[in-house]
């Protein structure tokens, strides 16, 4: 699972399957589903979406990137998605955030 997991850390815009993720490892979706499970306590989607979230908020606090960029390299579809799935998770959005930082 480690080497998932550093794929997926390094590629967080990548398009990720469960079948892609599972080939990494060797395993079938089913089986890798489950074992990445009790590794990670998440689905492969729901700690993918949960990592890209975070690293979207660092770069929000840290950096000038405008948000459409941030978007981009943290695998949204769009500034709109990215924003409607950042206000979700954090409360606000991200320009709001930005500015509470």
């Amino acid at each position: 699972m480690q080497q998932v997991e550093e794929a997926l850390r390094s590629d967080l815009a990548g398009h990720w399957t469960v079948e892609r993720m599972a080939q990494l490892v060797d395993l079938s979706p089913f089986h890798f589903s489950r074992a990445f499970r009790a590794s990670f306590g998440a689905a492969p989607h729901a700690w993918l979406k949960l990592q890209r979230l975070e690293a979207a908020a660092q770069a929000v606090r840290a950096s000038r990137l405008s948000l459409e960029e941030i978007a981009r390299q943290t695998g949204h579809r769009s500034a709109s998605h990215f924003t409607q799935s950042f206000r979700q998770h954090w409360g606000m959005t991200p320009s709001a955030y930005r500015r509470a930082s």
